[in-house]
């Protein structure tokens, strides 16, 4: 993966639910239950089902549905949408109260409510997608695969848990089965710049540079505002020897964040490489400006200053980094035992 979330983020995105139309299926439910009172059970009918296509835990619908049906003499039916309804509330219930517990800072509680909630209604895809982030952020890939393929089960139609399924296998260093499961989100979501970038990514993993490409700058044209997809398809790009093109691909970064560091000191990194080094000091010390203490930033610009005439400084830069910890600071000792002695 590119960008990890941290334990933080991935908690505080338990709350997300995916996207099922709920105003939308409200608005069908009120219409049917008009047409319901109105004595038009067809047209009623048609309007719950209508709502439970776009939500399938509209608990309403289904209670509205089961009356229906129990009027129009079908009582199996009713009786199983009626029970439907009760396990949607139940479930839902408890999927969050979990989610409340984990944002409490109450992960164990949480785990177990959201526990509940799949044993007490097994096609809770949202239930099992929060309990998989809560899993995924203790660090355990094997439960939160387990708990999103049940996700998946539950809503197959939904991309975004393919999408979640496909990281979490990718992490287990399963790369084919990841890019299988990526390009099912892809199929179901054409129109999803996530997908596509993180097509790209597994694809850049895989050393496919050229399909990489392709994916990632499809991603870039769904989502042009999204800096990060334009962050990795300008490594593609470089991996491909098309330094331009991904010079062009971090400006355009810039003009959408003008502080964005990253940018700032790949371009750098660029500079540097086509012996443009008075650029890239310039370049490395707007970073510099934007964050400090950053190693690689700190590391570069030593380099630079080295290939400009600042010797002295950046020795000085080199013998500060070489006493913290991290790659850049072994790199910088390297480097520092590397100079001849005067």
């Amino acid at each position: 993966m590119t960008d990890q979330d941290s334990p933080k983020d991935l908690l505080a995105q338990a709350l997300r639910t995916p996207d099922r139309s709920p105003d939308a299926a409200r608005e069908h439910n009120n219409r049917g239950a008009l047409c319901h009172l109105q004595g038009d059970l067809e047209g009623a009918r048609a309007e719950y089902a209508a709502a439970l296509a776009l939500d399938p835990y509209n608990a309403t619908a289904l209670n509205n549905l089961g009356f229906l049906l129990a009027q129009e003499g079908r009582l199996a039916e009713a009786q199983a949408h009626l029970e439907r309804a009760l396990e949607v509330e139940r479930s839902m219930a408890l999927a969050n109260l979990g989610n409340v517990r984990v944002l409490l800072g109450d992960h164990e509680g949480g785990q177990e409510a959201l526990e509940r909630a799949v044993a007490a209604d097994p096609s809770n895809a949202q239930a099992w997608d929060n309990l998989a982030r809560l899993q995924l952020a203790a660090g355990d890939l094997a439960a939160a695969e387990q708990c999103w393929r049940q996700a998946v089960d539950a809503q197959p139609g939904e991309h975004g848990l393919w999408l979640e399924l496909g990281k979490v296998v990718a992490a287990a260093e399963r790369l084919p089965e990841a890019l299988a499961l990526v390009r099912e989100a892809v199929r179901l979501a054409p129109g999803s710049a996530d997908a596509h970038a993180q097509l790209g990514t597994l694809l850049f993993m895989r050393q496919d540079l050229g399909s990489a490409r392709e994916a990632l700058e499809q991603a870039v044209s769904l989502a042009p505002a999204e800096a990060s997809i334009r962050h990795q398809l300008a490594l593609v790009l470089v991996a491909l020897g098309e330094q331009r093109a991904a010079a062009e691909t971090l400006e355009a970064v810039l003009r959408l964040d003008s502080g964005d560091l990253v940018a700032q000191r790949d371009l750098a990194v660029l500079a540097l490489g086509e012996g443009r080094f008075e650029e890239a000091l310039h370049r490395l010390d707007a970073a510099l400006a934007q964050d400090d203490a950053d190693p690689r930033t700190r590391y570069y610009r030593a380099l630079a200053l080295e290939q400009t005439g600042h010797a002295g400084e950046a020795e000085s830069v080199l013998r500060d980094l070489a006493a913290t910890d991290g790659p850049y600071a072994d790199r910088a000792q390297e480097w520092l035992a590397a100079r001849p002695v005067h």
